[in-house]
């Protein structure tokens, strides 16, 4: 009886030790799990780091090399979760042609309008003699052309008043005025004021280089007397300003984005502290508006300011922000698609890089990064062809978008939910998946309304030419110095969107601001009240 006691107290004894070593097991199990979720991550980071850093800039990647092309193969998501290698499926491209013109590559001819100097090549008196023994007589000539520069030409202007006087009495001299000048008593011209400042805003040459172009010309400009002009220019085109954001506030929707600065004279804000250029874009009546400020805060009060009077729809990226200031104002708040796919090609350079498993890459199976891009070069590929007709009203947009693009949005959600499931939220794709779906009303809105866009491009392209500039000066010294340019970006960029050459446009300005007198004269400078060809005419002094 003892024995068999003992044997059942051993038994217990092993039991219980196997269901300790069990738990410990198990416990070790999930470690190891959490470990391989977490190196997972960090590894993706890494690949994420290295293409960054070592990868083409551009979004673009292997498998969405024809983002904007409908000619690709289309994802069967059926066939992907079934681990069979995915078909192509083509769509005829209806911009085929259009897309082929624009892609032509070779030499374009030079403009017709540049002048010509002819030099002469000819044969030498025995190189003009036949092998027969006649003489070769000459009938035509072979006419090829290369493009020369003469290096910019100054050229100074003289303001001559002419003066009168009375020899029967002593009653004075009178000097006929002066025409009004942008900056009174400058030796500076409109031309010249317009080309300093075109040259550091829209081509990022700042004042301390184009100081040192002006030298080899044996022409003292300082950066300091350049830094000047361009304050008080930025001043002096204020009421032109305050028309552009008038008009700007009758849109039906507004692009909103802001990117950092460093101004290093901010009261109470660091020198190497962010300060923050924000930018609002719309498009009124076929005409593009845009509207730069300077702010060293990126607060909700900023934005609140901006689109303090507006009552159509914004479009924004997800910063919180735009958010909650649309919800207290009362206004439509979409978000941006190019933030949404952008976090997929992401998730994308963060894949690790394999092999091809099948005879050719169009075999591989897509990863799921890859699937949702597709999905988007779908939509995007609609959207292209909107804007290559060109002519179609509001109405018809939204009738195309209600047609094709809410059906491949349906099949975007229905992939989403059932993917998300099976993916670790902290990784790149678990990031792009709850961004998308979280956001999803918000995302798939343009497609009610012809007026908006899939995203918010047009702000985003907006500053893409001040941060290029950005990288080249550096900084702005005082306030002062930003608040100008932003007036000087809101009409080089409004300039632009509109057309003109923005050298002639803020010429033009410069030279006619000065005389205006009444509302009509300041509207008779907007952009789309002027054309290139009589802007240049207002110049040809010689």
């Amino acid at each position: 009886m003892d024995s068999v006691t003992d044997i059942l107290n051993e038994f217990d004894k092993l039991k219980e030790n196997f269901l300790n070593q069990s738990s410990i097991l198990e416990e070790k199990i999930i470690t190891i799990e959490e470990q391989e979720k977490q190196i997972a991550l960090l590894e993706e980071h890494i690949r994420y780091l290295k293409y960054q850093k070592y990868g083409r800039s551009s979004e673009r990647n292997v498998d969405q090399l024809a983002l904007f092309n409908e000619e690709d193969s289309l994802v069967d998501e059926s066939l992907q979760e079934q681990d069979i290698p995915c078909e192509t499926l083509d769509e005829k491209n209806k911009t085929d042609s259009a897309d082929a013109k624009a892609a032509k590559r070779g030499r374009r001819k030079l403009p017709e309008n540049l002048p010509r100097v002819k030099c002469y090549h000819d044969l030498s008196a025995d190189q003009q003699q036949c092998q027969c023994g006649c003489q070769m007589e000459s009938f035509g000539d072979v006419t090829s052309e290369q493009l020369a520069i003469i290096p910019a030409k100054l050229y100074v202007i003289q303001h001559c008043r002419k003066k009168y006087r009375c020899r029967q009495c002593e009653c004075g001299i009178k000097t006929a005025p002066l025409s009004p000048q942008p900056i009174p008593k400058s030796n500076a011209s409109p031309e010249l004021l317009a080309h300093s400042i075109v040259a550091k805003f829209l081509d990022g040459l700042p004042f301390y280089r184009q100081e040192k172009i002006w030298e080899r010309m044996d022409i003292t400009l300082p950066r300091a007397t350049l830094a000047n002009w361009t304050i008080k220019t930025g001043d002096f085109v204020q009421p032109l300003i305050n028309l552009l954001i008038e008009y700007q506030m009758k849109g039906p929707y507004f692009n909103i984005d802001e990117t950092p600065i460093q101004v290093l004279k901010e009261p109470d804000k660091p020198p190497d502290g962010k300060k923050y250029f924000w930018v609002t874009a719309s498009v009124v009546d076929g005409k593009t508006i845009y509207r730069f400020h300077y702010n060293p805060s990126r607060g909700a009060d900023v934005a609140k300011a901006l689109l303090d009077g507006f009552t159509g729809t914004v479009m924004s990226d997800d910063c919180p922000v735009y958010a909650h200031v649309c919800n207290k104002l009362g206004l439509v708040h979409i978000n941006c698609n190019d933030h949404a796919r952008r976090k997929f090609n992401d998730a994308k350079k963060g894949e690790p890089k394999g092999e091809p498993k099948g005879k050719t890459k169009a075999k591989t199976k897509l990863s799921r990064a890859s699937m949702a891009l597709r999905f988007y070069k779908r939509l995007y590929a609609i959207e292209k062809r909107i804007r290559l007709i060109g002519t179609l009203t509001t109405e018809e947009i939204e009738a195309i978008r209600q047609e094709e693009s809410k059906p491949i949005w349906a099949e975007f959600k229905a992939w989403i939910e059932k993917t998300i499931p099976h993916v670790n939220p902290k990784s790149k794709l678990g990031i792009a998946l709850n961004y998308t779906y979280r956001l999803w009303d918000k995302l798939t809105a343009y497609c009610e309304d012809g007026n908006l866009p899939i995203s918010n491009e047009r702000a985003e392209n907006a500053i893409r030419p001040f941060a290029i500039a950005r990288k080249n000066f550096l900084f702005f010294d005082s306030p002062k110095g930003a608040k100008a340019s932003e007036n000087h970006y809101t009409l080089i960029m409004t300039a632009k969107a509109n057309g003109l050459d923005p050298y002639y446009y803020l010429a033009y300005v410069f030279k006619e601001l000065p005389k205006a007198e009444t509302l009509e004269d300041v509207e008779a400078l907007l952009p789309w009240n002027l054309d290139n060809e009589s802007l240049k005419a207002a110049f040809n002094y010689y």
